[in-house]
């Protein structure tokens, strides 16, 4: 089954998802014109996500990535019907980091989707121990289980990206590997991000129609992310 670049919304998906949660961490996002803060909000949203998904998808994985102008794995993909308490403990208080790196980002989530973890160059010996006795660093980049799964991100930012370079060749990767991404801008205006590269990098539906919006209410966001916790039926 291949993804690429179109998808849509579908009840009937039952194929398990891993999810990678992409979060701003930028210094404006504790602006509070979104009371408290809009990286309050935007945390809030993701636990609504991990709720949802929780309810609904219990099989399906999830991780979280913060970025400002470096990207931290904040929690490796994992499976919510057993991960969910480490997944909100992780999202709690992430820290603020200076700069908009879209490209460290999502750099960051293609390790975490295709590439073998540094235990996976060990020996073939230890390589069959650590799959029979060890259980990975939740902060260390994982190669997600070889399971048929949709791929898919969810990149949420309230600036225009400042560092790095252009993340276009990593986006056109994902893509190609049958990744499904997302994008939110959030703030106080449409302006304030860039909403040109948001939409060259978020995926389209059949229609055409890009997954990219701009929000401007927190409860808005709140729905927005209610909705994106249920599977999508890729064509």
């Amino acid at each position: 089954m291949k993804y690429l670049n179109f998808a849509n919304y579908g009840q009937s998906n039952e194929i398990p998802e891993t999810l990678l949660t992409l979060i701003d961490l930028s210094p404006s996002m504790e602006e509070d014109d979104w009371k408290p803060t809009r990286k309050a909000g935007a945390i809030k949203a993701n636990k609504e996500l991990l709720k949802i998904k929780l309810k609904h998808h219990p099989e399906d994985e999830m991780g979280i990535i913060g970025f400002g102008g470096k990207a931290k794995l904040l929690h490796r993909p994992v499976s919510l019907a057993n991960g969910v308490g480490s997944l909100q403990k992780a999202i709690r208080n992430p820290r603020a980091s200076w700069g908009t790196n879209f490209t460290a980002a999502l750099k960051l989530a293609e390790t975490c989707f295709f590439s073998k973890s540094p235990k996976a160059r060990a020996n073939s010996l230890s390589r069959m121990l650590s799959k029979i006795l060890l259980e990975p660093d939740g902060n260390r980049p994982k190669a997600t289980r070889s399971r048929k799964t949709v791929k898919r991100i969810i990149m949420l930012t309230d600036g225009e990206y400042n560092e790095g370079g252009s993340p276009l060749q990593v986006v056109s990767r994902l893509k190609k590997a049958g990744v499904i991404i997302d994008c939110i801008g959030i703030g106080g205006s449409p302006k304030d991000v860039d909403e040109r590269l948001l939409k060259k990098i978020a995926s389209r539906n059949t229609d055409g129609s890009v997954r990219y919006c701009f929000i401007g209410d927190q409860q808005q966001l709140l729905r927005k992310y209610q909705t994106l916790a249920r599977h999508i039926q890729a064509v």
